[in-house]
């Protein structure tokens, strides 16, 4: 008869030669012999756990703990099971009782990382440095320290860990990538090139180093350096076009115009479907004084755009976006230039085409203060574009502001309805407007998120328009899931006899109506959002650039050449309640009533009557101080504040069953000690990448 004992032993021997199939047979063998042996159990998992099977793993190892809690290494294998079945917490309890039982770098490495997948970034830290006291010279722990200082925020730390790293082991090629990574990310534009060099030196392929290090040698100021190296990593793949791209720039750069055309002529056969090579052709032919050139590049856009190749307005994107970096430069003398031959040009290819570029020939004229042109170009433009009536020149917006019959404005304030007033203890109460179905679509999430990161006693108002026989059910229940946030709520019925566009374009702008009752009933700060969107930190962070010199935060582009449209954001504001403020809102208000009054509302509205307002209260001289809002990939941020609009992703398959998803986690869980765990959650379940 087999000894069940031996068995083991072979199948351990075999296990650790890398022979598994030829091991589990014998672990499956002694187990049944032996049914509670604590090794053949813990190897037997350890082996399932190898090969994927990992609910079975936790059933074997946990079984051998039963019988033998005292050992680390069980506890430890565990902990690596329960990890790759996402059970995050069981596998960091394991881990601690791991190193209770018996300290090792290994294991404090591992509750390392796991904490910081976790979102728990300072403790991850911690037990890094414990790590590290056991094993200094171990360079991957160093990395990982480095990778948690940088997402701290504690870039000087990391680099500080990545140098000593580099004392270890002063050859190892990721080490030397990700000491040269972050010091480019700080700025240090020559050490991060000798890095790059080094790791080229020593690694067998460094051609993301040799990328990185010809956008480094450009960030130096040394374009002829970075051609020659990105040449040589274009070289390697010729037909890549991220390669031949960053050439390109560094060609442009250098002063090599005709080279980098003629990479972008490349490009344009590689990616046929890109607009982006069409675009920079165009700036380049513009900043070379090649205007007949740029003109044909836009039009050659604008022909495949018919076709059907890109966007309809991708020609207009560019004709904004050169014109904006011209703006950028003081140069209105060269968008004057730009403008005319697009316009002539455009007019045989598009007529909707051809009335955008007459806009903004218009709000050129309107910038250099020439109203006459601006009306001109507008009333020719105004047939395909008829937002264009709202825009006002001149004193235009003041007088209409001041003309709003008394009936009209009666009408619009008896419209609201307050349902009841959140009392707010801490931040600014935030503040959003939509329909009914809306409410339903987005109301949760939104909520949801502010609630994640709000501490108790924030307050938040929701303004719902054309309210259902059932709103008042679905705002308590949404309330009843809310751990620290208070809600109040108003409603309105839109006003009668709008055609379905014209009520959609109502609703994109009706809390602008509501916000200085608002601003009077709360007495606080208001932070003002789309409802189709998430709050991603504490609401009372949004506050802090706040003050009584700005009292006002939004999305605020005064260069952009398109602005009496795009100049103002109402995705995001944050406002202090101070008379200034309560007062340039008084007036768009005012603004927007009028147009209700005349049943004439056209999309852009809401956007126009920012920008029209601001205007007014700039040239008046009597409004308030605006602090813009920057943007960083797609997040907003304010202060400490971060904030993310939910765009196309609304519209992709599967989105509302991720929402689904992401809503039940964050009603059965806490939130993350660290709200960087939380906010990577909503943008993973919302699909921003950012």
């Amino acid at each position: 008869m087999t000894d069940p004992i031996a068995q083991l032993r072979q199948a351990a021997t075999l296990h650790q030669a890398g022979r598994l199939a030829e091991a589990e047979p014998l672990y499956a063998a002694a187990l049944a012999a032996l049914p509670g042996h604590p090794d053949a159990l813990h190897l037997y998992g350890v082996l399932c756990a190898q090969t994927g099977r990992n609910a079975r793993a936790v059933e074997l190892i946990g079984a051998a703990i039963a019988r033998k809690g005292d050992s680390g290494a069980y506890h430890a294998n565990l902990a690596r099971a329960l990890r790759a079945e996402g059970r995050l917490a069981e596998a960091a309890g394991s881990l601690r009782r791991a190193i209770a039982l018996q300290p090792s770098a290994d294991a404090f490495f591992s509750l390392g990382n796991l904490l910081k997948q976790m979102g728990h970034i300072e403790e991850a830290l911690t037990r890094f440095h414990h790590a590290l006291i056991l094993l200094p010279e171990a360079v991957e722990i160093r990395m990982n320290a480095a990778a948690a200082q940088e997402a701290l925020g504690r870039r000087g730390a990391a680099l500080r860990q990545l140098r000593a790293a580099l004392a270890c082991a002063p050859a190892a090629p990721a080490l030397l990538f990700n000491l040269a990574r972050t010091e480019q990310a700080a700025g240090h534009a020559d050490q991060a090139a000798r890095g790059y060099r080094r790791t080229l030196r020593t690694a067998a392929e460094g051609e993301d180093a040799a990328i990185n290090l010809g956008q480094t040698l450009l960030e130096a100021g040394r374009p002829v350096e970075a051609v020659d190296v990105l040449r040589r990593c274009a070289a390697l793949a010729p037909d890549r076009p991220d390669r031949l791209l960053a050439l390109a720039n560094a060609l442009r750069q250098a002063g090599d115009v005709d080279g980098c055309l003629t990479l972008f002529h490349r490009l344009k056969a590689l990616t046929p479907t890109d607009p982006t090579p069409w675009q920079r052709s165009a700036e380049v032919q513009e900043a070379a004084g090649r205007l007949d050139a740029c003109t044909a590049t836009l039009l050659d856009v604008a022909r495949l755009s018919r076709q059907g190749r890109f966007h309809w307005k991708t020609a207009y994107y560019h004709l904004v976006r050169i014109g904006n970096l011209l703006i950028g430069q003081g140069r209105l003398d060269r968008v004057a230039a730009l403008l005319p031959p697009a316009v002539a040009a455009f007019r045989g290819i598009d007529a909707e085409l051809h009335a955008w570029a007459l806009f903004l020939q218009g709000s050129l004229a309107a910038r250099l203060g020439d109203a006459a042109a601006a009306q001109d170009a507008f009333r020719r433009a105004k047939p395909h574009l008829p937002f264009l009536v709202h825009i006002p020149t001149g004193d235009g917006f003041a007088r209409r502001a001041e003309a709003l019959p008394p009936a009209a404005d009666a009408e619009s304030e008896a419209a609201f309805v307050l349902e009841r007033a959140a009392r707010p203890e801490n931040g600014p109460v935030v503040v959003a407007s939509c329909d009914s179905g809306y409410l339903e679509r987005f109301g949760p999430l939104f909520l949801a998120s502010l609630d994640r990161f709000s501490t108790p006693g924030q307050a938040a108002h929701l303004h719902i328009l054309d309210p259902r026989p059932d709103t008042a059910a679905r705002v308590a229940a949404l309330e009843k899931r809310l751990r620290h946030v208070r809600l109040g709520w108003s409603h309105e019925t839109s006003p009668a006899g709008l055609t379905p566009q014209a009520r959609t374009t109502f609703y994109t702008f009706a809390r602008f109506l509501r916000v200085p009752r608002l601003a009077r009933l709360y007495r606080a700060p208001l932070l003002v959002a789309d409802i189709d969107a998430c709050l991603l930190s504490d609401p009372a962070g949004f506050l802090a650039p706040l003050s009584a010199a700005n009292p006002l935060a939004l999305q605020y582009f005064p260069d952009n050449l398109a602005r009496l449209y795009d100049g103002v954001g109402g995705g995001l504001m944050v406002l202090r309640p101070d008379p200034a403020v309560i007062a340039l809102f008084e007036r768009i208000r005012r603004f927007l009533v009028s147009w209700i009054a005349e049943r004439r509302l056209h999309y852009f509205l809401d956007q126009i009557a920012l920008t029209a307002g601001t205007d007014d209260a700039a040239r008046r001289g009597d409004g308030p101080s605006i602090l813009p809002i920057p943007t960083e990939n797609r997040l907003f941020r304010c202060g400490d504040g971060l904030f993310v609009q939910i765009l196309t992703e609304k519209d992709q398959p599967g989105f509302a069953a991720s929402v689904a998803a992401l809503l039940d986690r964050l009603e059965r869980t806490g939130p993350a000690p660290d709200p960087a765990f939380d906010r990577g959650l909503i943008l993973k379940a919302i699909g921003v990448t950012a």
